[in-house]
């Protein structure tokens, strides 16, 4: 026999929780279901050498505010941390460079000595002058991030700034990124500000906090996770792991979620899993299906670490670096010195213990053998270093499938579309991660408004 709820939540990730804690908070009757045996999604906890550190996202954006507004209703407010440094490095093929101010990867002054230390004094000075230009009237409303900034500000800046700081953040090529869809405005703003380099400093001066700022908390972001579950069982959620969806569909006013064993009726039906898992699930509803399954997922790899050296008591990379493609030898997009970073991390390791964290993924793709990884690993920082290196002490893979929406040509027209079908079909939300941009802010306040919306 079917059970019935008047919600039911398909996805335990941040979204899922969230959702589901905020239709409790309705006094809705919730259940929650989770196919893998454990809750959290990108944000995971692992223990390496003894201690539990993040191998999932390490921390969240303080630009907007949903992520501290939860943070503070579920009473972690008082675990919240500023990184000990946040002076990332940019790694070339011609050498290792601090991070130039910058909008994601737009510099905000072509002239700049950061700017003019990674591709030379000539490739600036032909930036500054290809920025004075008049800005034309229009762009095509698909113009890539790469296409906009290579016509305003040159091929150095977009192939040695903008690729490795989009293929670290998001790991995409700015080439294949539709400039709105990753930087809202940002045509608008060239075109009131007169050059795409001070559209990039007004916008970012605009927000009232660095480009990069984020908070973490102290004993890992893994810990929002345990206090969300713990919140939203205690609100008479009913969570389960383990139980996968097999299908959504709709009888009359009611919506079915297929699971094996027995399926769940629900009044209103949350589809908070990644787009293509979304897609999966409903495919009977074409309207739906169609615009889900068209936008682009990736895949990343994160490989953490714990490395004993000298030399990184030094914090020789700062709090890490985003790498070129072009950059010789180098499989990483990114790295993250997590013990440079945060002090509660280089606290529970003590002097001459590190914890590091590799990424790997581009545009979506894991080309590395994930068996050859930590050998990949271990040549990818003792180049970064400049120094032979131990063995690995401890280590963790993690592949997060699906983990990133990719905005490539025709993002924004195909996520309205999308919408207009969900709204066609009251009791139904959809809320993939990154649809309402990629991070936790992003995913909360989407999770939340998928609750507000079908209750209206």
């Amino acid at each position: 026999m079917a059970e019935r709820f008047d919600v039911v939540v398909i996805g335990g990730g941040i979204g899922g929780l969230v959702a589901a804690r905020t239709a409790a908070g309705q006094g809705k009757s919730v259940c929650l279901i989770e196919a893998s045996e454990r809750f959290g999604g990108a944000l995971q906890g692992k223990e390496l050498g003894g201690i539990t550190v993040d191998v999932g996202a390490e921390a969240f954006a303080i630009a907007r505010p949903e992520t501290r507004d939860l943070v503070g209703e579920l009473g972690l407010s008082e675990r919240i941390v500023q990184p000990r440094r946040s002076d990332s490095r940019l790694v070339v093929p011609n050498g290792i460079f601090p991070m130039p101010h910058a909008l994601l990867g737009i510099p905000t002054n072509p002239l700049a000595d950061d700017v003019v230390a990674i591709i030379g004094a000539h490739a600036a000075q032909a930036a500054a002058e290809l920025d004075a230009a008049p800005v034309p009237g229009s762009w095509d409303s698909e113009v890539t991030l790469g296409a906009l900034i290579r016509e305003r500000l040159g091929d150095p800046i977009a192939e040695l700034i903008a690729t490795p700081v989009v293929g670290g953040v998001h790991a995409l090529n700015p080439d294949l990124a539709e400039a709105e869809a990753l930087i809202p405005g940002i045509c608008a703003a060239t075109r009131k500000h007169n050059g795409l380099a001070a559209a990039a400093a007004a916008m970012r001066a605009a927000s009232g906090v660095p480009g990069a700022a984020v908070n973490g908390l102290r004993g890992g972001m893994s810990g929002l996770v345990t206090a969300l579950v713990e919140d939203v069982r205690a609100r008479g959620v009913d969570l389960r792991l383990g139980t996968a969806a097999t299908a959504v569909t709709q009888e009359g006013a009611t919506w079915v979620t297929h699971v094996h064993g027995g399926d769940l009726h629900s009044d209103q039906v949350v589809v908070a899993v990644d787009a293509h898992h979304a897609a999966s699930l409903l495919t009977t509803i074409e309207q739906v299906h169609a615009p889900l399954s068209r936008l682009h997922v990736g895949d990343v790899v994160v490989f953490a670490t714990v490395i004993s050296h000298p030399l990184l008591d030094e914090d020789p990379l700062g709090s890490g670096a985003l790498i070129a493609p072009t950059t010789p030898n180098i499989r990483a997009k990114a790295i993250t010195h997590a013990s440079a970073k945060w002090q509660w991390i280089r606290e529970a390791y003590g002097t001459g213990r590190h914890v590091v964290r590799l990424s790997y993924g581009r545009d979506g793709v894991i080309t590395e053998s994930l068996d050859d990884l930590p050998a990949i690993a271990h040549q990818d920082l003792e180049l970064l270093l400049g120094t032979s290196l131990p063995e690995f002490e401890d280590v963790h893979l993690a592949r997060w499938t699906g983990s990133l929406l990719h905005p490539r040509v025709g993002h924004r027209a195909n996520v309205a579309e999308l919408r207009s079908a969900i709204a066609r079909f009251p009791g139904l939300a959809v809320a993939p991660a990154g649809l309402a941009g990629n991070g936790l802010a992003g995913t909360i306040s989407q999770a939340q408004a998928s609750i507000v919306e079908m209750r209206n």
